[in-house]
């Protein structure tokens, strides 16, 4: 069994790196910027595959600030062997050292990165114009999962199809449990900003 495990990340992992042979030089989709192979590798494991993003273009699409997606993509990254090929791959091409975070993403202190400042700026504006007008809002205060999960259930079961939940949730597990639950049931996670989630029913 450790064999066959062994097996399918050393599969994943040349998947990754052949992923990353065939995006190098990769531009961002939405502004063109130049892609280095650790933003890569963030785009691929994000689902962005087809459509490689920079920092603030990934923080805009997945509605977080560029620092909070760089730290909880690095973490995702280095927990599976496979996904370490890939960035040790990044690190080659650049020039990085294995055990120091990379400046492309982690510049020095008192390095003026203008494109995160700019990820931010963009969010800040952008924010109203992302949320939907809600049919019902539930404020759930620091309901945890189960609770959560069952309150959500009672409130989504009598909207129609296509309505739109606004929830109020400040539980610190809701940003990582909210996501995978949606994925789960089948409603839609249209806006994720902590500690507001705007949520759409989905069809019957």
């Amino acid at each position: 069994m450790p064999d066959a495990a062994n097996f399918a990340e050393e599969l994943l992992a040349t998947a990754i790196l052949e992923d990353l042979l065939r995006m190098r030089g990769s531009r961002c989709q939405e502004c063109g910027a130049a892609l280095c192979g650790h933003l890569t590798l963030m785009s691929v494991v994000s689902g962005y595959k087809d459509s490689p993003r920079c920092l603030p273009c990934l923080s805009l699409a997945l509605g977080r600030p560029p620092e909070a997606v760089r730290d909880h993509l690095f973490g995702y990254i280095k927990s599976r062997e496979c996904r370490r090929a890939g960035w040790a791959w990044a690190n080659r091409e650049e020039g990085s050292e294995p055990d120091t975070l990379p400046a492309c993403l982690w510049p020095p202190a008192g390095f003026a990165n203008e494109k995160l400042a700019a990820g931010k700026a963009a969010i800040a504006s952008d924010s109203s114009a992302l949320r939907p007008l809600p049919d019902a809002e539930w404020d759930a205060g620091n309901l945890g999962c189960g609770d959560l999960v069952m309150g959500l259930r009672m409130r989504l079961q009598p909207m129609a199809p296509g309505q739109i939940l606004k929830l109020t949730a400040t539980d610190p597990g809701v940003p990582e449990d909210l996501p995978a639950w949606c994925r789960l049931t089948g409603h839609t996670l249209l806006v994720s900003n902590h500690p507001e989630y705007w949520i759409q029913r989905k069809e019957n």
